[in-house]
Parts: structure tokens; sequence; C-alpha cells
């Protein structure tokens, strides 16, 4: 075997540029970092072609002296540190000195920048880390700079950044992180000349809050301080109550000495002490400043200096549950009656009214206190004349009480000393945990035995298929909203949602941008049966729009068609009628594929009589 050389890496440095600049946003992040660690008052963030061709970020901070200005692109040069024991009293953003070296080695950089110490500024150009021009300009004191064509000199990368949208989605996330984390500044962020957010300064947190994503969400979170004297740890922030809990964590922003942070024990800690408050896969949102002490929190684990690392996890943890559980049973559990919503009240008369007329008509056929014996022979006339499903629950409740006694006999179990509890199954075959129902029948073979149905998972199936035939014919059904829903969004959210409108509006929901970060919704899809409370419709929304943030709505398109079927369908815990069950046979038995439900799951199992025999020893 021959014997290789070691050498010295050509290019070493875009290389390692690698680590620090991943896509635009982490340039972004790196740049509104050190304007704020220069006292800026006011930061804008100019944006093109979702910082694929620009990057520009002004701001009004202390500036670059002009001794300094070419040092601060040389790699490991810092105004923040001179040493690794100021790690231990780090209180600024920025501190290893890679970030500028790093940017100006994979793109074209132009800097004016000034500080009050110079007369006059410099300005600097700057290709794939090597300084072009050099020239002394008036200018106001602060930074000016330009990033261009990332990537530029590295085709290879350049090939792996996303669509426009998913870039620009992870810039806005940046942005509103920061926004959140220093309400007392002005943020200005422009993309392709539209405003996308304007935070003015001098905010409190609940304001900022409410522009990055709007009065529902902003209602909806308490503010929680916490401090004690000689406590290591300081809490405040806003703790969203669970009505407006997400599908994953990445909603929420979890800050350390303002850093914006990201630590799994932490939100860990956070989400178990939301328990018995939250939906089954549900994350709490929340905006948390934590005030630890600098020397107990290793913010050098990560190029990005996104993860940290604790000197004492398991402390940390229980100290940050405790503060939360106390809070959250305090003002969640115990003060739930205050977050109930009144935003149905429009729709609450025409319900009660309809209930109102259904009392009448089952009072109507009654004859000397009983059911009239005829009731039941017309149910086919009634199910035919059904419009809206009260008939259908007036025919069940008159079949649930012609079999009253039925139904009381079914209800007892027969109890013996040494034998198993026992109870028929109900009418209907739905047994008592209200998921599976049994039926009999003969299946493809002719064979003869039970069926057990998984109603969610059949009603699943359904709803794909028919959200499916809707999406591609483009001829969604669609109720209209006595009410039209005002729903605001993130700022990211709204990049997705026009960027998708037109597909989104094949799904049956009629969308329109109405300025800013506000939606109006006219219709939703007839599938949908009853107008939804709009908290779920937000919900919906928002999921949608985070299944879609990294991919194109054709790639995840039958992902979010998944979830809508599933998040409409008759859910495991649903009491059935014979009706109900009936109606659900025959629409399944309709669909292309009527055994997986929309993520594969079975919706039915058969066991023949020929096995059953086997399982009792009647056959040999």
């Amino acid at each position: 075997m021959t014997e290789r050389k070691i050498r010295k890496i050509l290019d070493a440095e875009k290389i390692a540029a690698g680590e620090v600049v991943e896509r635009p946003a982490n340039i972004v992040k790196e740049l509104i970092e050190n304007s704020i660690d220069a006292g800026a008052k006011e930061i804008r963030v100019l944006i093109k072609n979702a910082g694929k061709t620009l990057i520009h970020v002004i701001d009004d901070g202390t500036g670059i002296s002009s001794e300094d200005i070419e040092i601060a692109f040389e790699r490991h040069t810092s105004s923040k540190i001179s040493n690794i024991e100021d790690l231990d009293t780090l209180s600024t953003l920025g501190f290893r000195g890679e970030a500028l070296a790093s940017i100006a080695a994979v793109s074209q950089v132009e800097i004016i920048s000034r500080s009050k110490e110079n007369e006059r500024g410099v300005h600097l150009t700057i290709e794939g880390g090597k300084v072009k021009e050099r020239k002394e300009i008036s200018c106001q004191v602060g930074t000016d700079i330009k990033v261009k064509n990332i990537f530029y000199n590295i085709p290879a990368r350049q090939k792996f950044l996303k669509k426009d949208s998913t870039e620009l989605s992870h810039i806005t996330d940046f942005i509103q992180r920061y926004s959140l984390s220093f309400p007392e500044l002005h943020f200005i962020y422009r993309h392709n000349e539209l405003d996308i957010l304007n935070c003015p300064a001098k905010n409190d947190l609940k304001t900022t809050v409410f522009h990055i994503y709007g009065k529902n969400i902003a209602k909806f979170m308490e503010p929680i301080n916490y401090a004690e004297k000689d406590s290591l740890i300081k809490i405040k922030g806003l703790l969203g109550h669970p009505q407006i809990s997400k599908k994953n964590r990445n909603y929420s922003s979890l800050f350390i000495n303002r850093r914006y942070i990201i630590s799994d024990v932490l939100f860990r800690a956070i989400k178990e002490a939301y328990e018995g408050t939250l939906m089954i896969s549900k994350y709490p949102f929340f905006v948390l400043f934590l005030e630890i002490d600098p020397s107990v929190v290793d913010f050098n684990v990560h190029p990005k200096k996104l993860h940290v690392r604790f000197e004492k996890e398991e402390i940390l943890y229980n100290r940050i549950y405790n503060i939360i559980r106390n809070f959250v049973e305090n003002n969640f559990i115990r003060k739930e009656a205050k977050y109930i919503s009144t935003e149905l009240d429009p729709y609450l008369q025409t319900y009660e009214e309809e209930l109102d007329k259904g009392v009448n008509k089952v009072e109507s056929i009654k004859v000397e206190g009983k059911i009239a014996n005829d009731v039941v022979d017309i149910t086919k006339q009634e199910i035919d004349k059904a419009q809206d499903g009260v008939q259908l629950n007036l025919l069940d409740q008159i079949i649930q009480k012609k079999n009253a006694s039925e139904s009381y006999i079914r209800g007892k179990y027969i109890i013996s000393k040494d034998f198993p509890r026992l109870r028929l199954i109900s009418s209907t075959g739905q047994l008592s945990n209200k998921v599976y129902i049994i039926l009999e029948g003969i299946n493809e073979n002719n064979e003869e035995g039970l069926f057990i149905l998984d109603q969610h998972a059949a009603a699943e199936r359904i709803k794909k298929e028919k959200f499916l035939k809707d999406y591609k014919s483009g001829k969604a059904s669609r109720q209209k909203l006595i009410q039209p829903f005002s729903i605001d969004v993130s700022p990211s959210d709204k990049i997705f949602l026009e960027d998708n409108i037109n597909e989104i509006k094949k799904l049956g929901f009629d969308f329109e941008h109405f300025g800013g970060n506000s939606f109006i919704l006219r219709e939703i899809p007839t599938i949908m049966n009853k107008i939804p409370n709009i908290h779920i419709i937000k919900e919906i929304i928002s999921d949608i729009t985070e299944i879609g943030k990294d991919k194109s709505f054709k790639e995840i398109k039958e992902e979010i068609i998944n979830y809508l079927a599933c998040h409409k369908s008759i859910r495991g815990g649903d009491d059935l009628s014979l009706t109900d069950i009936r109606k659900l046979l025959l629409d399944l038995a309709e669909c292309e594929d009527s055994y997986h439900c929309a993520h594969g799951r079975p919706t039915l199992r058969f066991i023949s009589f020929k096995e059953l025999d086997k399982l009792f020893k009647r056959t040999g």
C-alpha cells in the first residue's frame, strides 16, 4: 500500500464555513446578533429571492472602527471575548469570531460601517473571503452590510438550497424569535420590496406576540414572572393556554439570557408540566426567558449556537418543571372557565332552535305515553327525507326508547364466582370501548364469519377518498359560513398560505388574503359537516402550514389530505347509532381501498366460523 502524504487542504475556509452557513437564514441570524450586540435600536432586514441573491442588514449600532473592519472578517477575531475563560461570563450573542469570516468565504460582501470615533466610515468589498476594494465614505454611525449570491463559488452547495418559500420561512422564523427576545428594538423585515414584519420599538412582550401571531393567540397567553431571592434561576415570559397548543414544539420560543436556544431537557420539563391539560401529541405554546448563571451553561456545543448543555441538568429540569407546573395548576386548571370561547355565539341560537323542534317532534308521536308502533315502519322514509341529521337523531331516540327494556338487559353483567363478567353486546354491535363494531357476513371466498370494524379507521378512509376526489377534480363541494372567519397567522405561515392558496382551495377552503397577516375564510368543505369551532379551523390551517414548510404542496399533498381525513372522521369513543353504522358500511364499500385507513392501518378484520370451530375444537 502506497503511503499517503498529509497535505494542507485547499479552500479549507469554505469547508469550515459550511458548519456556520448552511442556508441564508444562518447568515441573517449571525448579522442580527451582531447588530444587537452593537447596541442597535433599529434593525432593518431586506431580503431578495429568499436571501439567495441578497441579504441586506442595516443597523444604527456602534459600528466598526476603520482600524478593525478588515480584521473583523478574519477567523477567530472578536471584540466580545479574548480567551476561553470569558465564556464563563458570556453576555453577548456572538463570541467565536467565525460568523463574518464564514459568510465572506461563501458569498460576495459589501459593508459600510462607521463608529462614532471616526468622522468617516469605510466601504469594504469582499469576494470569497478576499478584500477586493476599500475606500472611505461619508455615512451614519452604524453598519450597513450586504451579502450577495450565497454559495456563488460553491455550486455544489448552492443546488442543495430549498425552494424560495422554504428558505424564506426559515429566515422569518429567526427574525420572529429575535423580535420576541428584544421587543424594545424596532425590527423591519422586507422581502422583494414587500413588508413581512414591522415590530415597533418599546413594545411589551404580549404586544409583540400580537404582531407576530395575531390577537387570538395573544389573548390566550398568560404572563409568568418568577424570581426568588438567592435563586439560581429567574423565569419570565408568556405561557399559552392548552387551547392554543400546537402539533409540535417548533412554534414555541425558549431564551436563555436572551439567546434563542433549543434544549431537549427544558422542552421536556415544560411539556410534562402541562400533563393532564393537553391532548395526545400536542405541545404547549410559550415564549419563555430564563436567566441563568452563564457559568453553568455551555453555549459552545453547536456550530450555530442553538443547542446548549447544562452543568446539572437534573436539578434544572426539576426546578423548571415545578415552577411551570405550579403556574399551570393555578392558571389553566383551576381557572379553566375564563378560557371558554364565546366566538360561536352567532351559531348557537340556530342549533338550539333545531333542538327545540326535535323535542316537540318526539313528543308529538307518543300515544298514551308509549311510542307509536308504526314509527319504526317509516324509518326509511325519514332517512330519505333527512336533510341535516336532526331527524336521524330523533329516529335514534325513538328506537332507543322502544328498546329500553332490551337495553337494560344488555347492560347487565352476569356475575358468578369463578366465572368472567359477561354481558350481551349492544344492539348496534358497537363494543363498550366504542372503537370496534362486531358484524357478521360473508367474505370474498364465500366464507361466513365475524367482521371487526375499526370505526375511526373506516371513517378516515372514506373522508380521504372524498378529499382526494375533490382535489383532483378541483370541484370540492363547499358550504358557506354564516359569518366569515378572520384568521391571523404568523408571517412564516402567511408565506406558505400565499404560495399555495390555489391548492388549498382545491380541498374546499375558500381563502382570501385580507392584508397584513390576516386571511378571511368564507367557505369550508361540505365534508366537514356542521360549522366547526373557529379554534379547530385555525389549528387545521396551522398544521397544514407546518406539514408543508419544507416541501412543495404536491410533495405533501397526501400527508395533508391524510391529516384532514383523520381530523374530521368519526373517532374512537364516538357513540354510533344503527343508522350511523349502516351509512359507514355503505360508504366504506364504495371506497377504492376499503380495507386500509389513510395511514395504512386495517379497517376490517375477519374471523371465519371455521376458525371459530377450530378454536373450540369442533373440527379435527
